[in-house]
């Protein structure tokens, strides 16, 4: 049974209202690393004024694989420009177990809304280079 399962509808909403794409265990996401294949995660996209904006539910990842025992809830926004990946990243609950976050999805998800609806293209940093 998927972990989502409490709150899944509520995420699905959530991206309704975003008019937002919600998308599930994007299973083949990192083909040359097999031990990172095959995790849960949610993650809703949309855009806003040029720019990217996404909130992901995700485990840790680790050198060894993936830890479905601590996850992660981020806001995410980004803009590809000259020079690469000018971003801003809000890690709303880092490491935590997934009870923290489904006792919490609503304020979450609101706090997300609100951090993602506010950012402009000054707010993104410096290029990503991958590293």
């Amino acid at each position: 049974m998927s972990v989502f399962t409490q709150i899944e509808a509520r995420l699905a909403h959530f991206a309704t209202e975003q008019q937002a794409v919600l998308t599930r265990n994007r299973e083949n996401h990192w083909p040359l690393a097999p031990e990172l294949l095959g995790f849960e995660e949610r993650r809703i996209d949309w855009q806003r004024a040029g720019i990217n904006l996404a909130v992901i539910v995700q485990p840790d990842f680790l050198a060894t694989g993936v830890d479905n025992t601590k996850w992660n809830f981020s806001a995410v926004a980004w803009q590809y420009r000259l020079g690469g990946r000018w971003q801003a990243i809000n890690d709303l609950v880092t490491s935590m177990p997934f009870h923290h976050i489904e006792a919490q999805v609503e304020n979450l998800l609101a706090e997300a809304r609100t951090y993602l609806n506010n950012i402009q293209p000054d707010d993104l940093c410096m290029p990503y280079n991958g590293d």
